[in-house]
């Protein structure tokens, strides 16, 4: 157990974040992956997948979004709020940018490839 005189910053983080909040969201993702192992074997199947191709992609997406939950948890609010306005003009940019480069796919244009990913932006 961390003690509250401890000034370390991993200490300060535990008695500043709000745990309940924080194991909510865990369980929460922890019901997402539950889920999956219930509705997508079936799916992957029908398209011909493996059976838990859509667990392992929710799993393998759910790792990183952790990290950054926790990373930002670190934050100041004034970092945050530099964050989510370095996000914000990034994501402007990326779909003014769908607007003119991106692929058009079923008569929509919304699709962007990034470092060789496909990604796909609600654009206007």
């Amino acid at each position: 157990m961390v003690s509250r005189t401890d000034r370390s910053p991993v200490a300060n983080w535990w008695w500043t974040i709000d745990r309940w909040f924080l194991a909510a969201f865990l369980m929460l993702m922890g019901l997402g992956v539950l889920l999956s192992f219930a509705a997508s074997p079936a799916v992957a199947e029908r398209i011909g997948l493996s059976s838990f191709h859509f667990v392992t992609r929710q799993i393998i997406y759910m790792l990183p979004a952790v990290v950054v939950m926790i990373a930002v948890s670190f934050l100041s609010p004034r970092q945050v709020r530099r964050v989510a306005l370095v996000m914000l003009a990034g994501s402007l940019v990326l779909m003014v940018v769908t607007l003119f480069a991106g692929m058009e796919v079923k008569g929509s244009r919304r699709w962007l490839y990034i470092f060789g990913v496909s990604v796909q932006l609600r654009s206007i």
